[in-house]
């Protein structure tokens, strides 16, 4: 038995109509599916393939208007005499300073950057919010943190970020990039500190508080790695800078506000007099989501959208058959 509808073909059609009505019926199936995939595109026309360097302080130029703060325990902080707190001047931030004469009592001192916007940068004269999904802090600069040994160092120095107001988090160990100047983590590439370093080879930190009694080293934050050791040469006058690169990735977020601190922490040991960390250049770079995901999700909608068309058409055609 043969059951007949309104959508089945009819016998008495003629071949060439028909013809035409099913090419009709799919170039109106593929102009659907383009318009579809059409009108995606046009919902994320900020998701552009975008890495800018948003921020750049050279200090042998300018202090970068960054704010020095000095931070401890119990009301007491390092002295503000002799470099013990961050001092910006010939074309560096440094910090030189010895502990309070207190055992166990934990200073420090903060150093923290202006606010940057990205997403003023990325929306160019627009203004449209971008979002962002990679963020890389480089630092060219030099240390030397004594850590003679034990469960914690008599000084580190951290690095610690915050996004769009949040707390400041500090920087996991994971995020920091080995190897040299010229590798570099998708989506930036090579690193921009090569004219302001005196060695290739990326510097990255080598302590990560221990979870326990210590887990919560004031002024160090949990979760992110500090830089100890000595970098070659140091002084106070002399040594060589050194690269570091950490590369942070994070679910597409629309960023209004980036800030970036430097954590320089006394544990309550005696230091040389010689320790301390010292600022050359800092550099932010920011990268948007690459625009192929969405091309290709939208060549995918309208690639299902098709196959699902014909799939029906072919179905009906022969349900009624």
């Amino acid at each position: 038995m043969t059951i007949w509808n309104s959508r089945a073909a009819d016998p008495g059609e003629p071949p060439g109509r028909r013809i035409v009505r099913l090419a009709c019926g799919s170039l109106l199936g593929a102009c659907l599916a383009f318009l579809a995939a059409l009108a995606l595109l046009l919902l994320v026309p900020q998701a552009r393939a975008v890495t800018i360097a948003d921020d750049a302080y050279d200090f042998a130029v300018t202090s970068g208007s960054f704010t020095p703060q000095p931070v401890g325990l119990h009301g007491l902080t390092p002295p503000a005499s002799g470099g013990k707190q961050w001092t910006y001047g010939a074309g560096r931030w440094s910090v030189n300073w010895s502990p309070v004469d207190l055992p166990d009592v934990a200073t420090g001192n903060w150093l923290t950057s202006p606010v940057i916007n990205p997403a003023l940068q990325l929306g160019g004269t627009t203004g449209a919010l971008v979002p962002i999904d990679a963020i890389r802090i480089s630092l060219a600069h030099k240390f030397n943190f004594p850590f003679p040994g034990g469960a914690y160092p008599s000084a580190a120095g951290q690095i610690a970020y915050s996004i769009n107001g949040g707390p400041f988090v500090g920087v996991p160990l994971a995020a920091y990039g080995t190897g040299t100047l010229a590798s570099g983590p998708s989506p930036f590439g090579a690193s921009p500190l090569g004219p302001y370093v005196g060695q290739q080879a990326l510097v990255a930190p080598a302590y990560v508080p221990p979870s326990g009694a210590y887990s919560s080293l004031f002024p160090l934050l949990n979760g992110g790695a500090s830089f100890v050791g000595s970098t070659p040469g140091y002084s106070d006058t002399g040594g060589t800078w050194v690269p570091s690169v950490a590369t942070l990735f994070i679910a597409p977020t629309t960023v209004t506000s980036f800030q970036v601190r430097l954590i320089n922490a006394n544990l309550g040991q005696n230091c040389p007099a010689d320790a301390g960390w010292d600022l050359r250049y800092l550099q932010v770079d920011f990268a948007a989501p690459e625009p192929e995901g969405y091309v290709l999700a939208a060549a995918g909608i309208s690639g299902a959208a098709l196959v699902r068309l014909v799939a029906n058409r072919r179905r009906r055609r022969g349900q009624y058959r």
